[in-house]
């Protein structure tokens, strides 16, 4: 499944995390988690991101897992800005 399939708002939120915490899955996992309980991601919690696509239950997990493998993928290729 491509990143395109996801949300605009799922893959910032991804990005999001991974900028705070660089890790890979599943203690990004873990820090998607923390900032959804914590609604530090424009104020977005659990629900609000479930509607956006990132669905934190077993039965949604493996897409999420998908969404965070790619898009930490791509953020790892492009160097940082200096």
């Amino acid at each position: 499944m491509s990143e395109r399939a996801f949300t605009p708002l799922a893959v910032e939120f991804v990005q999001f995390c991974f900028s705070r915490r660089a890790v890979g899955w599943p203690q990004l996992y873990d820090e998607m988690c923390y900032a959804a309980s914590n609604k530090l991601f424009q104020g977005l919690g659990y629900e609000e991101l479930r509607e956006a696509g990132i669905d934190f239950t077993l039965g949604g997990l493996q897409r999420t897992a998908r969404l965070a493998t790619e898009v930490t993928r791509r953020m790892r290729a492009v160097p940082a800005a200096v």
